[in-house]
């Protein structure tokens, strides 16, 4: 009877104390504190309009609700969509639109006290395109023995829309400075248009690339009889020349390895797809960035396509 009823008594302590932890926990989580929450704001546009003025890309909502939800609500990425056309029905260029608290959405309990901002002045301006020619622009030194014999960009100019205040004072847009000492071992390169304004955008021009040739003073290594491969696409090629001469400059790091030169280089020949018949082909050489082409011979050959 003894031992039944100091069982029954620390049962009941027990009890007591998971029950008491409990109501803390519940208290604790129910209690309700403020804290802010930052969301994303994005903005549709009239489609002839752009902003003249880029207005604010985040707001602030001032919360009040439990403690249990504010995790939740804090690590959620929330957005909120302005539609400018139905805060402008008028189609005013300025005016001032609001953010509804209620849009985001809270659990139960929780409700939004302040927004920051309320209101957002919005600035608008009439959207223009314009074709405008692109600036080739370059920075630091070639290498030794180099010199840049022609350079050109393809496309040479791209279509560029934003604010019209913005684009009739636009007369070229600059590539991003391309580092001479890369380009040695190549024949082109991509390059990046600088947009001096991020209201700015490229209608077309998105993949532009920088052709150029190298000239350099001497060379230091000769590769003859290389191979001649062709992209044939599954035709029979037929050719007197089979392989081609090469006139190189290496840079010094490569010729002290000893490493095989003639196994990094290759000679192609790229036959066209409708290609039939008798047809001249040019020669592409691939070289690594640490070898420079001077002279292939011959430039080109006669091929027979069948």
């Amino acid at each position: 009877m003894k031992m039944r009823g100091r069982m029954k008594k620390h049962t009941l302590k027990f009890v007591s104390f998971f029950l008491a932890i409990f109501l803390w926990i519940y208290v604790l989580n129910s209690e309700k504190i403020k804290f802010e929450k930052t969301v994303n704001l994005e903005y549709i546009l009239p489609v002839d309009m752009i902003f003249a003025q880029k207005p604010p890309s985040e707001g602030t909502f001032i919360i009040y609700g439990p403690r249990a939800f504010v995790r939740t609500v804090t690590e959620r990425k929330d957005s909120l969509v302005i539609d400018l056309n139905k805060a402008n029905p008028r189609r005013q260029l300025q005016f001032v639109t609001e953010i509804n608290p209620d849009l985001l959405e809270l659990p139960l309990g929780m409700i939004v006290e302040k927004v920051l901002p309320r209101k957002i002045a919005v600035k608008l301006e009439n959207k223009a395109s314009k074709i405008v020619p692109l600036k080739i622009q370059f920075g630091g030194y070639l290498p030794d023995k180099f010199r840049l014999h022609s350079a050109y960009l393809e496309p040479a100019e791209v279509e560029v829309y934003g604010p019209r205040s913005l684009i009739s004072k636009i007369k070229e847009l600059p590539i991003k400075a391309i580092e001479l000492a890369n380009l040695p071992g190549l024949n082109q390169i991509p390059v990046e248009v600088n947009l001096p304004d991020d209201r700015l955008n490229l209608i077309s021009g998105l993949d532009v690339k920088l052709f150029y040739e190298l000239k350099a003073s001497t060379g230091n290594f000769i590769l003859n009889d290389v191979p001649i491969q062709f992209t044939s696409n599954g035709k029979k090629i037929i050719s007197a020349v089979k392989t081609a001469d090469l006139k190189l400059l290496v840079s010094e790091k490569v010729t002290k390895s000893r490493s095989n030169i003639s196994s990094s280089v290759e000679v192609w020949a790229d036959i066209p797809m409708r290609a039939k018949g008798r047809i001249e082909v040019p020669l592409k050489v691939v070289l690594p960035a640490s070898i420079h082409l001077l002279e292939v011979s011959p430039k080109s050959i006669i091929v027979n396509v069948q």
